[in-house]
């Protein structure tokens, strides 16, 4: 079947004029405006193509940064739940001071300390020098252990107020649960997650965690 190069329109079998719109046709009209149909037609399927195939690139990487957890959701999620729905107060909740047990490479302290308080602070020491480190209770009872610093402005002091975590000198917030920034200048650095476990009515860190722990800022 042949097409008129004007209009598109079916032609008869050696026509001289096209039916639809008059022209009059050459010999190769016919074909060359087929070719020109068909080879159109291909042209539209691969832009089409080419455009689904950035769409759905550009989504992959919108999902994958929306989905990408943080260095801190990643420990917290692996920790241990040890009590049942823990809530704080609105006024400044202040950690108890307590003392770490260090042996056989492993840094302790007791799980009922952690219970009953919610909030404690301790400190690891070895030859070279004394880490601060911190554990406390998510709102659904996981256990938090982490370098207790607020590493842009020095800071070693914290409180928790109903769901957030706050640096004391420079007012920096954190979410309790996930130590997601909220507000401060400190937001990028939180108090840094270390793994612990619960063994033996005891709170677990492995001290090389903590000795090859190095400040971020």
């Amino acid at each position: 079947m042949n097409f008129c190069r004007e209009c598109g329109s079916k032609l008869n079998p050696n026509s001289k004029f096209c039916t639809n719109c008059g022209i009059q046709l050459r010999g190769d009209d016919a074909i060359n405006v087929k070719k020109n149909i068909v080879m159109g037609d291909k042209k539209k399927n691969i832009t089409w193509f080419n455009g689904a195939i950035v769409i759905i690139f550009f989504g992959l990487i919108a999902f994958y940064f929306m989905t990408m957890r943080s260095k801190e959701e990643l420990v917290i999620q692996n920790q241990p739940t040890i009590s049942g729905e823990v809530s704080y107060p609105m006024s400044p909740y202040r950690s108890t001071n307590i003392t770490a047990a260090t042996s056989n490479g492993f840094i302790s302290i007791p799980l009922t300390s952690v219970i009953n308080s919610k909030f404690v602070s301790f400190t690891y020491s070895n030859a070279n020098r004394s880490i601060p480190l911190l554990a406390y209770l998510t709102e659904d009872g996981k256990v938090v252990t982490a370098i207790r610093m607020c590493e842009p402005c020095n800071s070693e002091s914290f409180h928790i107020k109903n769901d957030e975590f706050v640096c004391d000198a420079c007012g920096t917030t954190w979410e309790l649960n996930n130590l997601e920034a909220i507000s401060g200048s400190c937001g990028k650095y939180p108090p840094d997650p270390i793994p612990s476990i619960v063994k033996d009515g005891k709170i677990i860190i492995n001290a090389a965690d903590v000795e090859k722990w190095q400040r971020r800022v």
